[in-house]
Order: C-alpha cells, then sequence, then structure tokens
C-alpha cells in the first residue's frame, strides 16, 4: 500500500466529469458495458437498454446519452483510472454543464460541441467534426460555455442553458 506523505493546501479548480455550476441537471446510472474502464468526464452511447459505453468508430450522434460524472464515492485502487468500473453501474450526466478536457485546439465559448467517435481517444470533445480517426458528431443543443486548447478542462452545456 502506498502511503501519501505530501499534502496540498490547495486543489484543482475542476476535474473532468465534475458537475461545473448550480444550473439544472439531470442524471442516470447506466452499466459500463465496455471492455475498459471508462474514465469521468468522456462522451458514452447506449449500450442496450441499461447499460453505455464508450462511443464506436462511427456512432451516431443518436447513440449520445452524456458524459461519465466524477464521483467522489466510489473507490479507485492506486494506478487505476478513475471512472466507470467494469460491469458496474455509474452516473452519467445527461442534461446541464460539465467539465470536460478539450480535445482540439482554440475552443471559443458558445462553439457547437462535437463527441469524437473516430479510434483516437472516443469520447473526448471538439469543435470541430474532424475525419477518419478524429472523427466526430454535432451534439444537438450542447455548446461550449469556455475556451481552451487541447488537454485543457472546459465547461460543456448539455441541453438548454449556458
Amino acid at each position: 500500500m502506498v502511503v501519501q506523505t505530501v499534502y496540498s493546501a490547495t486543489h484543482a479548480v475542476a476535474y473532468a466529469g465534475m458537475i461545473a455550476d448550480g444550473q439544472l441537471k439531470n442524471t442516470i446510472s447506466k452499466r459500463n458495458a465496455d471492455s475498459v474502464i471508462i474514465p469521468y468526464g468522456k462522451g458514452v452511447v447506449t449500450s442496450g437498454e441499461d447499460a453505455a459505453k464508450l462511443p464506436v468508430d462511427a456512432s451516431p450522434a443518436t447513440a449520445f446519452i452524456g458524459v461519465t460524472m466524477y464521483e467522489t464515492n466510489r473507490a479507485q485502487s492506486d494506478g487505476d483510472v478513475a471512472g466507470a468500473v467494469l460491469n458496474n453501474f455509474f452516473t452519467v450526466i445527461t442534461e446541464g454543464a460539465v467539465w470536460v478536457k478539450a480535445a482540439a485546439d482554440t475552443i471559443v465559448k458558445d462553439e457547437p460541441v462535437y463527441l469524437r467517435v473516430g479510434t483516437t481517444n472516443p469520447g473526448d470533445f471538439s469543435n470541430v467534426v474532424g475525419a477518419g480517426v478524429t472523427l466526430g458528431v454535432l451534439i444537438p443543443n450542447a455548446k461550449f460555455l469556455t475556451g481552451g486548447d487541447t488537454g485543457d478542462l472546459v465547461k460543456v452545456s448539455l441541453g438548454l442553458g449556458g
């Protein structure tokens, strides 16, 4: 077991998958039907009636259901990817404002949101449709609430509001 001996007096402003503000939100429970842990802050698509998974190559926009919510009440093993554990239920944000990592440079506030469904970083969010391995599908009624560059945390509004 690793023992932590260094502590910080501050913490990050936000985490991928964290609720961004006090807007109304909607969440649902889904089972991780993927073959991997789904990291918090990733976009997921339907997989049967009760499950969700990361998008596969060319998943349609109609399969998008929301973003994996950062859950502090879930135990994570050291070294594991923090996210939705295989074959267990997790929370999906379907409506509201949420923090995600930008998958493209120069995202500007109020731009439309594209879910990456290509083979490179599926489940990430971009402001451009991309092509091939970075293909994205437009998420209806979603927009960026803040700007940023690749890898930055940005706020996304799913549904109305923002």
